[in-house]
């Protein structure tokens, strides 16, 4: 009986004994574990960056947004050519760091057919690129002009040194922001896309190459179409693999009427004279001294795709008339002054140019009548020097004496 008694009596100071040394323990277990990484979080393996995917000979171009184009305002642009800065999000895809065969130092394999060309992507598991993968692999992640950077610089990518192939990697710093190398400079590349632009579907487009108007052509944005049956010794191969991104270029070429005399509005004359040459906007008010006003106007649509508006006026000052253009860009928030041309003491007026993107201004001087050409080059306006008449044609005068 007492041994029973003694047993019991003893049970709950064990208890109570095993019951101190688990509290113990769990504090000290969460004293030790104040500097350990909270468990609320999600695991590692979660939130490690996703590595990039590698393919031998091959970079990877993430998915990301191209500016596809160029936007109105940036120049040089081809308007007929070029969607307008639009905003295209693309799946991410591999591309060949190198033209076909892919070797640094090759020269790349060019002459072949779209088809050709097509077979030999094939033959490696890969695919033709469509030109728009070119493009944002061109433009990277920063969507610049050129590869290098938004301004042009003929050194870089040898754009103005040589019209021939270069061989894979001899322009070094030729590069995109992604690690691809030689996108201009050397041959052009067959694409996978029709040429969407106009409707013409009988041909594709090639991109990236070389030639001598480098700021032009060397830029991501341009393209040029070729018949996909053609073998031009300046077109070669580059490859890209993955799902194909579905964006292409659909672009709906309007053409007008290249000249058309248009009456000016009250308004658009205010509005031209507003941004006339400052010399002829703030004259002395008198008797003799009228500011620049515009007197006609005129529509002009060098290419497809763009419109501009010239306005012809004269300011008259104690010495005589000064009189010329404005070629302007119209948009929403009025008009863009693109070039001023002076056709000296006589109201200008303008007739169209041999070539379609082009115009002359006649003027006249002390000398009397004259002409000048003005070149609408993509985007930008030149003007010539001035040809008179001799002998029943114009004439452009010796040097220095216009």
């Amino acid at each position: 009986m007492s041994q029973r008694r003694t047993a019991s009596k003893a049970r709950p100071v064990v208890v109570s004994w095993l019951a101190l040394v688990f509290f113990l323990t769990l504090a000290a277990c969460r004293s030790s574990n104040k500097n350990l990484p909270s468990n609320d979080g999600p695991p590692p393996w979660a939130t490690a960056p996703i590595a990039e995917p590698e393919r031998p000979g091959m970079v990877w171009v993430p998915p990301g947004m191209l500016i596809a184009g160029t936007p109105p305002g940036r120049l040089p642009r081809i308007a007929d050519q070029e969607l307008p800065g639009e905003k295209l999000e693309l799946r991410g895809f591999f591309i060949d760091r190198y033209n076909h065969p892919g070797e640094l130092g090759a020269i790349p394999e060019t002459g072949l057919t779209q088809q050709a060309a097509r077979e030999v992507c094939e033959k490696y598991g890969k695919r033709l690129c469509t030109e728009l993968e070119l493009e944002r692999a061109c433009k990277g992640p920063d969507n610049r002009t050129y590869e290098y950077g938004d301004v042009f610089d003929g050194a870089t990518c040898g754009m103005e040194t040589s019209d021939a192939l270069a061989p894979n990697g001899l322009n070094t710093r030729c590069e995109s922001a992604w690690g691809v190398h030689d996108l201009h400079g050397s041959a052009w590349t067959w694409t996978s896309s029709a040429w969407g632009r106009g409707g013409d579907g009988s041909k594709v487009s090639v991109r990236g190459g070389s030639g001598k108007n480098g700021p032009l052509l060397g830029r991501c944005a341009h393209a040029r179409a070729l018949k996909p049956t053609e073998r031009d010794p300046a077109v070669g191969v580059r490859c890209c693999a993955g799902v194909a991104n579905a964006a292409e270029v659909a672009l709906e070429v309007t053409r007008k009427t290249e000249l058309v005399w248009k009456p000016p509005t009250v308004l658009v004359a205010q509005q031209l004279d507003a941004i006339a040459p400052e010399e002829l906007r703030n004259i002395s008010k008198s008797k003799a001294n009228v500011a620049f006003h515009i007197e006609r106007t005129w529509v002009w649509r060098p290419i497809g795709n763009e419109e501009l508006l010239i306005g012809g006026g004269c300011a008259k000052k104690a010495g005589g008339p000064a009189c010329g253009i404005l070629i302007v860009r119209m948009s929403d928030v009025g008009p863009e002054r693109l070039a001023w041309v002076s056709s000296d003491e006589w109201i200008a007026t303008v007739d169209r140019h041999e070539i379609s993107r082009g115009i002359y201004v006649y003027g006249g001087d002390r000398r009397g009548a004259y002409r000048k050409p003005v070149l609408f080059d993509w985007g930008q306006l030149s003007e010539g020097s001035k040809e008179r008449k001799k002998g029943g044609g114009w004439v452009r005068p010796i040097e220095g004496r216009n």
